[in-house]
């Protein structure tokens, strides 16, 4: 049997190491590996980017600030080859500058031997090919194969930026499928599938080269069309698209023909900025859809005035606060191991006047937009406080609180002087709390936030990363940061005994999780299928509708009276009172 081919690029100033390395290589037996030596610092990034090495070994003894520099930019131009730094002695420093700059893992010269090169190597590479597939399994929807809305938004988020550096304008296309329901309906799911993946090949077959598609629901489709030099030319392509897509399917020998109803959004004309071009296109979408036939809208100034409402909103969240119409549910976290709530996640809601209660994603937006993001956490972080003092009142066992901040929130001035003031004033330990980052954020600002995490992390304040899976996280970065805690996003979870994808996702992040000594919680949980899968693989925690849909703080101390802290079905004699 042929033995695998490893390809090394070894970054080193000095002829005898690379002599002692390659011998060292040639040694192993498992694998034959190849080695490229660099030995010219200054060739060195153009060496790194080129697409041909398996893994790079980088020589930090030889000067660690250019060392570190060239691992900043290797990522910053997207190297994917995992690195490797070689060290002359243990040196906690400057292992996490290297690790916090790109690198994988770092080796100790004089302590190398074939057995632990070679592990490491291989462990390098295999880690960094389970990040490429958890990323493309979290980038491209698993039933087409095309971009998902996370995919989608990166997209369009990096051409308003190229839009806002001078560059042509560009048009959103919203695009839904009419009659798509009666398809599924009759012929049942498996055909409707077939069709969708039908769709997608057409719709990726019909745009430019610079343009891109994307699968963002059920029966719903972007098309993001870039350099667009007029109105002509974005007409054209929708109505090539109308064309395609109307077209009939022939699927197992049946005939099928579904309509389609698209909207155009036209930066800057119709926003300039992704949230407004994309509700902007959905608007004009409806418009589309009201009319006989397949068709397609322009966003107009007509159609903003639905946005009259949403202005209303704006001006009743303001005074949410002072009117104390806001209020905090709870969730129950309960543990596989032992069947106890072992902790709770406090959940945001807004008793609005007319409309009864509200959730986070119907007014967090605005929330944002108006900056009321800071008071509103605040807020929370008090009002909690308060409960937490309550529940020690009735002799409740502690239970630590998780809370989800906002990524522009931890990055406001003042955040942990102002937390460590807050807990300070109510007399309240920062141990009882569980801050929760979305992943997301957390992967886009790692430099930012290290810092302040570590001062909370001293205080007592246990870290959570919210939406695991939803990002791209790489461990190895995420390893030097306090967080205890992965939530796996519901996305997967409730996915889990019916895609197989899905499914092979949340057991790689439970492995992975696991590796590194983190605590997993499966969110989401709503059947028992769910909850056998978390069980066989070891998830650790579960959340969700299954055990407990969120409770007013009455309802959830009475939860923790009668049934101690024991998670049983009993519960749903509380939650649907």
């Amino acid at each position: 049997m042929q033995k695998p081919i490893i390809r090394v690029l070894l970054i080193n100033a000095h002829s005898d190491q690379y002599v002692d390395m390659a011998k060292m290589l040639d040694a192993i037996s498992v694998s034959d590996y190849e080695m490229t030596w660099c030995a010219d610092y200054r060739h060195a990034l153009e060496a790194m980017l080129a697409p041909i090495h398996d893994v790079i070994l980088l020589d930090y003894e030889h000067a660690p600030h250019i060392c570190e520099e060239l691992l900043r930019s290797a990522s910053a131009h997207g190297c994917t080859t995992p690195i490797l730094c070689l060290t002359a002695t243990v040196n906690p420093e400057l292992d996490r500058a290297a690790i916090k700059a790109g690198a994988a893992d770092y080796l100790v010269k004089d302590r190398l031997d074939v057995d632990i090169i070679e592990r490491t190597i291989r462990y390098a590479i295999d880690r960094k090919n389970a990040e490429t597939e958890l990323a493309r399994l979290a980038h491209y929807d698993a039933l087409t194969g095309i971009p998902n809305r996370l995919l989608f938004n990166d997209r369009l988020d990096r051409a308003l930026q190229r839009a806002d550096r001078g560059d042509s304008p560009f048009a959103l296309l919203y695009l839904d499928l009419d009659g798509f329901k009666a398809v599924n309906d009759a012929y049942g799911h498996d055909m409707g599938d077939k069709l969708v993946q039908g769709i997608a090949e057409r719709l990726s077959q019909c745009i430019r080269r610079t343009d891109s598609v994307a699968r963002i629901g059920g029966d719903e489709f972007t098309v993001l069309l870039e350099k667009t030099t007029s109105t002509n030319d974005t007409v054209t392509i929708a109505q090539k698209i109308i064309d395609v897509v109307t077209e009939p399917f022939n699927i197992n020998g049946q005939q099928m023909r579904v309509g389609s109803s698209i909207g155009i959004a036209v930066y800057p004309e119709a926003g300039r900025d992704a949230t407004t071009l994309i509700k902007h296109a959905d608007m004009a979408m409806y418009e589309a859809k009201a009319m006989q036939g397949s068709n397609y809208r322009f966003f107009t100034a007509k159609m903003n005035s639905e946005a009259v409402d949403q202005n209303r909103l704006d001006l009743e969240l303001r005074a949410a606060i002072s009117n104390d119409e806001l209020a905090l549910f709870f969730q129950p976290r309960v543990s596989l191991r032992t069947g106890q709530i072992v902790g709770v996640e406090a959940l945001l809601r807004w008793h609005h006047p007319e409309r009864g209660i509200l959730l986070p994603g119907e007014f967090i937006q605005a929330a944002k937009q108006l900056g009321l993001l800071e008071p509103i956490g605040y807020w929370v972080l008090n009002r909690l406080c308060l409960d937490i003092a309550k529940m020690d009142a009735m002799k409740i066992p502690p239970l630590r609180v998780s809370l989800n901040v906002a990524h522009e929130q931890f990055m406001a001035p003042n955040f942990v002087s102002t937390v460590e003031s807050i807990l300070s004033s109510m007399k309240i330990s920062a141990s009882r709390f569980e801050f929760e980052l979305a992943e997301s954020a957390v992967v886009a600002n790692l430099d930012d936030i290290a810092d302040d995490m570590v001062l909370l992390e001293k205080q007592g304040i246990r870290f959570a990363l919210d939406g695991f899976g939803t990002g791209y996280s790489s461990l190895p970065q995420l390893q030097k940061l306090p967080i205890t805690t992965l939530k796996l996003d519901k996305s997967y979870v409730q996915k889990v005994t019916v895609d197989k994808d899905s499914a092979s996702v949340v057991r790689a992040m439970i492995y992975m999780a696991h590796g590194l000594e983190l605590t997993v919680v499966g969110e989401g949980v709503e059947t028992e299928g769910q909850k056998a899968f978390l069980v066989k693989n070891r998830c650790d925690h579960l959340q969700g509708f299954f055990y407990s849909q969120p409770l007013s703080f009455e309802d959830f101390t009475q939860l923790l009276n009668n049934e101690g802290t024991t998670a049983r079905r009993t519960y749903l004699s509380i939650v649907d009172k």
